[in-house]
């Protein structure tokens, strides 16, 4: 059991599926881990021949997937990263006991891989198992001992998703409805050249909805007031409901030191419980560098400065309208 140890499961999920799922899944009830970390690659450096659609719906797509278990987390550290997408550099920033979680195939090309030693020497490898690759031949290649996973190759590929939708086929089951509305209200993988022949605000595009609601606006706004309100910093209200399909705005604010990242996530808190909403899902309170509560509609970031700036998600969305909204005084100003 790796009680204290997050998995991280990086790809470039284009699109995710059921099979990820399924590896998702083992590796967190088989290893006892803390969570796991879907980490879509936002430039991944070994496969710089190959088309693949856009960060912002990959990472979207991978939200959806990730909706299915309260320990699965859709992580954007590597699609806000400029350049390309090395795992020790993922390591390094998502900080803590890591487990890797690989195919057999990429598993035996770790030493290929940007300051491979460095990497084996801090984390653990979790194996998925693949038809013609042996445990003994990537303990050989490696020259270590690896975890295997207990469970059967998986058989779903997105390249066979892609090949599917382009050619009209059903998918039959092979990812979350969520994700197949996605793949057809965006239109990806409908010709080889679609995947980046659209941007997320292309106005050519069927609509996904037709704005934030009154309701999340309005507690998006109340949740900014109060942030204003405790002195929080460059805060930010961008209406996503015509780019996304897992939440109507974000709201992205910033705090002077950790500490004050977390009396702002109270105050958020606070002030939302007052319209009668709870948090479904909150992260990051252990460590106060970033934390996340998801209100469904409404999803609120605040962020240390140096890792709001690390993440820049704002540049991500920068097509998203923003909402305005009316600071409060702040407390040490009154």
């Amino acid at each position: 059991m790796l009680r204290g140890v997050q998995g991280i499961f990086g790809g470039t999920f284009d699109p995710p599926h059921f099979g990820h799922l399924e590896v998702a899944r083992t590796a967190y009830h088989q290893l006892g881990l803390d969570s796991v970390r879907l980490m879509p690659a936002g430039d991944p450096w070994q496969k710089d021949d190959i088309d693949v659609s856009s960060a912002a719906d990959r990472w979207a797509m991978t939200e959806l997937l990730a909706a299915h278990e309260p320990w699965l987390v859709a992580d954007a550290t590597e699609i806000t990263r400029d350049g390309p997408s090395y795992t020790i550099d993922t390591v390094g920033a998502v900080g803590g006991r890591s487990t890797l979680i690989l195919g057999a195939d990429a598993a035996m090309g770790i030493k290929s891989w940007h300051r491979s030693g460095d990497l084996l020497d801090i984390v653990d490898i979790a194996v998925v198992p693949r038809d013609g690759i042996s445990r003994g031949d990537i303990e050989a290649a490696l020259n270590r001992e690896i975890i295997w996973l207990e469970m059967e190759p998986i058989r779903t590929s997105s390249t066979g998703i892609r090949a599917a939708v382009r050619s009209g086929q059903d998918l039959d089951g092979a990812v979350p409805d969520t994700v197949e509305d996605y793949i057809s209200e965006r239109g990806l993988y409908m010709s080889p050249t679609s995947r980046h022949g659209k941007s997320l605000s292309s106005p050519s595009m069927e609509k996904i909805s037709t704005g934030a609601t009154e309701d999340a606006i309005n507690a998006a706004r109340v949740a900014a007031a109060a942030i204003s309100a405790k002195s929080g910093e460059n805060i930010m209200l961008l209406d996503l409901a015509e780019l996304l399909v897992v939440t109507d705005i974000f709201l992205l604010a910033t705090g002077s030191s950790r500490r004050n990242v977390l009396s702002l996530v109270d105050e958020a808190i606070a002030a939302l419980r007052e319209l009668d909403r709870e948090p479904i899902r909150k992260e990051g309170t252990d460590h106060g560098k970033w934390v996340l509560l998801d209100y469904g509609d409404v999803i609120i970031h605040v962020f240390d400065k140096a890792t709001r700036d690390y993440y820049d998600l704002e540049h991500l969305w920068a097509d998203a309208p923003r909402i305005e909204f009316v600071p409060s005084p702040s407390i040490t100003d009154s």
